[in-house]
């Protein structure tokens, strides 16, 4: 058994709230899913990790990075809403 992490942010209202979780991880049991054994929310990482039971610095830390390298290799596409056709496919 070990424990597993994710974490992600995504702006709400022009409000940046970061989202992290805790799973647990069973390697030796073939076909069973991680479990969910915390969660939080909230618009201070740190508070967040608090509320999803992260305690451990280097591990906070560790998330707030892999999240700051995954923003700068994120791209925005504009997107025009008039320059889509929408079509139905029916078969």
């Amino acid at each position: 058994m070990e424990n597993v992490y994710a974490s992600y942010s995504k702006v709400i209202q022009n409000k940046t709230y970061y989202f992290v979780k805790k799973f647990l991880k069973f390697p030796e049991f073939n076909n069973v899913p991680d479990v969910l054994v915390g969660y939080g929310m909230h618009t201070d990482f740190q508070k967040a990790c608090s509320i999803a039971t992260i305690n451990d610095e280097s591990i906070r830390e560790q998330l707030l990075a892999n999240m700051e390298i995954y923003a700068e290799q994120a791209k925005v596409i504009d997107m025009h809403a008039g320059t889509f056709e929408i079509k139905a496919l029916v078969r």
